[in-house]
């Protein structure tokens, strides 16, 4: 399921730092104001058995905005979606966010007024096959033995055209997939597009900094349920941070 919210706003950007890393503390003031107990239990122990974070959000869209090469262009009516496969967590968000004490985000130092919240059932997926499109860049790690001399595992960004890359990509999707209660059965059958690769920054629960990805376009098969999980929560690591949005 998602949300989505109709925004508007008078500013003409959104600077890079911040066109993703709000959405993460701006979710979980949400969440203290209307489920405290949900809250704070997807803040210590993430979700499922891999601890996963159990939603994604977009950056906030301006489809008629004028676009400046090196900018993140806003300007006048949008949108921000929010999504995520447990109804209790799209229930609170949506309360929280009708509130009309409310309507007014802080995205960032961006002023977004909410205008209307509406809700979102994700595709059938009945044919057990879909085609998922990120607006936003997918991230996974790869990592690798500490050099010597140093005692932290190495990481480092894995991007589309390593061999690796769908491998890794299927992993991550089947443990999104076990993370919601569904069967592991998803497959990775081909990756159509691959947009440019960016970094964006991350912020709380001690992951700050940046992290890298690019947008894809992948086909999977799989259970209608995994691949509905998929479309409300996003696709790749660092969901919760705004990575791996699905669009399409």
């Amino acid at each position: 399921m998602r949300l989505r919210l109709k925004i508007s706003t008078r500013a003409r950007e959104i600077p890079w730092e911040n066109v993703l890393a709000p959405g993460r503390g701006i979710v979980y003031d949400a969440l203290r104001r209307t489920a405290p107990d949900l809250a704070e239990k997807i803040h210590e122990n993430g979700w499922g058995p891999y601890g996963m974070a159990p939603f994604g959000f977009s950056a906030p869209m301006f489809p008629s905005a004028r676009r400046v090469r090196g900018k993140y262009a806003a300007g006048g009516s949008g949108y921000l979606e929010f999504g995520s496969p447990l109804p209790e967590f799209i229930q609170a968000l949506a309360l929280a966010f009708m509130d009309p004490a409310r309507s007014l985000l802080d995205w960032g130092g961006v002023a977004l007024q909410v205008s209307s919240v509406t809700v979102q059932q994700p595709p059938s997926f009945t044919a057990g096959r879909a085609r998922l499109r990120t607006a936003s860049p997918v991230h996974l790690s790869e990592y690798r033995q500490p050099e010597p001399g140093t005692q932290h595992t190495a990481v480092r960004a894995l991007l589309p055209e390593h061999p690796a890359y769908p491998v890794a990509l299927e992993r991550n999707l089947n443990r999104r997939a076990e993370t919601f209660g569904h069967a592991a059965d998803l497959s990775v059958e081909g990756i159509t597009w691959v947009g440019v690769r960016r970094s964006f920054r991350v912020a709380g629960q001690g992951r700050s900094g940046h992290r890298t990805g690019a947008p894809v376009e992948v086909e999977v098969r799989g259970g209608a349920g995994a691949l509905s999980a998929l479309w409300s929560s996003g696709i790749g690591q660092q969901t919760g941070a705004g990575f791996g949005w699905v669009t399409a």
